[in-house]
């Protein structure tokens, strides 16, 4: 039954979905029904982050970042029972984009072409300076400032840059892939 759904999804939104804007709602109502998230929810999420759907170049990466939402932090942890920064940062890689990512945050960093705070895209991660003097935290970011992350004070959430905290503890950005224009 559910195959049938979500393929019903498809064809509507083949048939139904005609400019870039709508291809990407389409897009977001089909990974919701695999990830099962309801549609509306994750464009509320979309919307409270003040982003167009039409801005949006990876959907399923913000269909997994709302499914992981509050989920605990854990050092360590790698489930919906509790996880850290990298480990998040891994999974949406992984899962959601299909990049193949692995390491701690100081890893990941040495991994990825180092890019300017202006030039950063969705998808690109960002670099934080928490404790002392070497890498210690990594996030993905979104749009507008913000970006997605296993905080270990609140569990998976969306921060901005421009917050204070993160402003000052802000240490560099790296790129794993290019972004295709539609």
């Amino acid at each position: 039954m559910g195959k049938i759904l979500f393929a019903f999804f498809l064809v509507i939104g083949s048939v139904h979905y005609s400019s870039a804007s709508d291809r990407n709602l389409c897009e977001i109502e089909a990974l919701t029904f695999e990830q099962e998230a309801k549609f509306e929810d994750v464009i509320k999420f979309i919307s409270e982050q003040n982003i167009k759907v039409d801005q949006i170049a990876f959907p399923d990466m913000y269909v997994y970042a709302y499914d992981w939402l509050n989920t605990p932090y854990r050092y360590g942890g790698n489930s919906k029972n509790g996880i850290d920064c990298s480990r998040f940062v891994m999974r949406v890689y992984n899962e959601a984009l299909g990049i193949e990512a692995n390491g701690t945050s100081r890893q990941l960093f040495q991994q990825g072409r180092k890019i300017d705070k202006s030039d950063l895209r969705e998808g690109d991660l960002v670099f934080f300076k928490t404790r002392g003097n070497s890498i210690s935290h990594v996030g993905i970011y979104l749009h507008k400032g913000k970006f997605v992350h296993a905080s270990s004070s609140q569990g998976v959430m969306v921060s901005s840059l421009n917050n204070p905290y993160w402003s000052r503890t802000y240490y560099s950005s790296a790129r794993f892939f290019e972004t295709h224009p539609f």
